[in-house]
């Protein structure tokens, strides 16, 4: 429970397919009477094709906090992995949080399950006595498929029960999909008598049914009648559109909430609640459509809005890959194709001096994270933000009485931060911009950090080219090319050349190590670039000696008390068992196009030497 509401964990995918988003939206609205907050766990494809290339996807799960969470509902044939539902049923049991699994079983749970054999027994009821078929046609789903040995088992249960006897050939196999079911119609078409109906484990393979039989002269349903089942939004657009069974989202969510109640008020009850799907009439079989014909012109504005957001999304992510820093970012994102929504990241991201798309894998989220983006608190630049507040202002949202649905940001299966969608309405329109925003926001950011680090990369190759690793002064290549831009922007300026020699670094090397030797010149390279002005070209010469060319106004003589002073305070203080200095000879002229730089050089270079041997007659 948080801000006096008891929170609902939905862990699903897809919620932008219209019977998803019904189903939710129902739900909530059971929910919220109650006094409860639902919040929805989700993903945009389920792992039925692939369960190891989605983890930064399915990190949303890891992001329930069961501390605040009264029940999680599981829709396990939504999410399509026994790996992620018992992940999720374990972290749930182990804080005791009761979890309802929809549409599977699981011994430690409650669970409510649509009754597709009795969905299924409908349509094919409906077929064979309403239209009193003598002659039907089974097209199957996977051989040895749960599902589809299930409704050939209906099929010919019905078929018995009307005097119809079975055999092999009334079964063809179009494993739930498309390009098999196109062979397996093809090769009915060439036998001598065509089935009077031919009735279908799933809508899939009912469209591809109907269009193969049309495109070769055969009438559906006047020649051959044609069934599906599962009742996706497509069997409305088909000509003729498709007879099928639909499993009503609305029963399932009053199931669904009686079961949720049950667990809490007895967290032990491990019963099972059934639905069954509700048989669609349409002319594919014969009989006048119930089909609501408003769907096609919602379906029309939908693809063309799609259409042109994702056109805006897709020029959104190359302007987020050119932005400067994450406040850029910020700005960018600020537009009228993102809404609703709070953007919260793992502070690592912030740190475009690693490549973190390659190497050991990071924790999904932090307990402290960072809130890039909140359209409804919209700060200049990115904010931390502990992990259990979730996101900013959450009691607003929560007292609106619409679902937040999470999702993870993710790139190169990376886990980023996460998504919190807080729209103010449950509508198909809304839930229909949460892939396209997600995906846009994820390769917006990843390629940015991506971006960044490579910037980064180009700045530590740059500085290579153009500075002296050990000292950080310039190398002699850059020095060249810089005092060449000098000369051409200056003429007839005063020109000091300062030139400083470490003393004794034979001495020191010898005796301390090399280690000690490299110290020492920093020490010299540090007290000659701080002793001139910002604007001065300091080199390292050589091994040990240090060059500066000032150009404009200056009194070498107090630049070269500073070096003195600086080194005498260092060593002062160093403890070090030796001491620093440099001998320090410059040179004064005028900056002209034909300046010799290598005779001033010689003469500074004359004036350390004297310098040095001075010190060592004093000695």
């Amino acid at each position: 429970m948080i801000h006096g509401y008891k929170v609902v964990a939905l862990c699903t995918s897809r919620v932008f397919e219209s019977e998803n988003q019904q189903y939710v939206s129902y739900l909530n609205q059971l929910l919220s009477k109650r006094g409860f907050s639902l919040w929805i766990y989700h993903i945009n494809a389920d792992l039925y094709w692939d369960n190891d290339n989605a983890h930064a996807e399915t990190a949303v799960y890891d992001l329930i906090d069961y501390r605040i969470t009264d029940a999680v509902i599981l829709m396990d044939e939504r999410i399509k992995s026994k790996t992620i539902s018992r992940k999720i049923i374990d972290r749930a049991k182990s804080h005791d949080v009761p979890v309802v699994v929809v549409d599977a079983e699981y011994d430690d749970c409650a669970c409510v399950r649509y009754d597709y054999t009795a969905g299924f027994e409908k349509v094919v009821r409906h077929i064979i006595e309403a239209h009193h078929v003598r002659r039907p046609h089974m097209m199957a789903g996977l051989r040895n498929n749960i599902f589809s040995d299930e409704r050939i088992a209906i099929f010919k249960k019905v078929i018995a029960e009307n005097g119809i006897p079975f055999d092999d050939s009334m079964i063809s196999y179009g494993d739930f999909w498309a390009n098999p079911t196109i062979a397996a119609t093809r090769k009915l078409l060439e036998r001598d008598t065509l089935p009077e109906a031919i009735i279908c484990a799933n809508d899939i393979m009912a469209i591809n049914v109907s269009t193969v039989l049309q495109q070769n002269g055969i009438a559906v349903p006047e020649q051959v009648i044609v069934s599906g089942f599962d009742g996706i939004d497509e069997i409305n657009f088909t000509v003729p559109r498709l007879t099928s069974a639909q499993c009503n989202g609305r029963e399932m969510a009053r199931k669904v909430m009686n079961a949720v109640l049950t667990c809490i008020e007895d967290p032990s009850f491990r019963g099972r609640f059934t639905v069954e799907p509700s048989l669609i009439l349409n002319e594919s079989c014969g009989c006048k459509s119930n089909s609501d014909e408003s769907k096609l012109y919602s379906f029309n504005d939908r693809f063309y809005r799609y259409q042109d957001d994702d056109q805006r999304l897709f020029e959104l992510i190359g302007w987020m890959h050119a932005c400067k820093n994450l406040g850029a970012v910020v700005k960018r994102m600020d537009n009228e194709w993102i809404q609703d929504l709070g953007v919260v990241l793992n502070n690592w991201c912030t740190d475009f001096t690693r490549n973190h798309f390659e190497g050991e894998k990071k924790d999904d989220f932090g307990e402290t994270m960072l809130v890039l983006y909140d359209t409804d608190d919209r700060a200049p630049e990115p904010y931390e933000i502990q992990r259990s507040q979730i996101i900013p202002n959450l009691e607003k949202f929560i007292k609106r009485g619409f679902p937040l649905i999470f999702d993870s940001i993710g790139f190169v299966n990376v886990t980023l931060g996460y998504i919190c969608f807080h729209f103010r309405d449950s509508e198909l329109l809304s839930y229909r911009k949460i892939p396209q925003i997600v995906n846009t926001i994820s390769a917006g950011l990843g390629g940015f950090m991506s971006w960044q680090y490579q910037r980064h990369l180009m700045e530590q190759i740059e500085f290579m080219y153009k500075y002296d690793s050990l000292t950080g002064l310039n190398n002699r290549l850059s020095f060249n090319r810089e005092f060449a831009e000098m000369t051409k922007q200056h003429d007839n300026a005063p020109l000091t050349v300062i030139l400083a020699d470490l003393d004794g670094l034979k001495y020191i090397n010898d005796n301390f190590g090399h280690n000690a030797g490299d110290n020492a010149i920093r020490c010299v390279a540090g007290a000659l670039k701080h002793s001139c002005p910002e604007d001065a070209l300091c080199v390292r010469f050589g091994g040990d000696e240090m060059l500066a060319v000032i150009c404009g106004e200056c009194d070498p003589r107090q630049v070269k008390q500073h070096i003195s002073k600086m080194l005498n305070e260092y060593n002062s203080v160093s403890g070090l068992e030796y001491t620093v200095g440099a001998s320090v000879g410059y040179v004064t002229s005028v900056l002209t196009p034909h300046t010799d730089l290598e005779l001033l050089i010689r003469e500074a270079d004359e004036a350390m030497y004297t310098e040095k041997q001075a010190k060592k007659r004093r000695r």
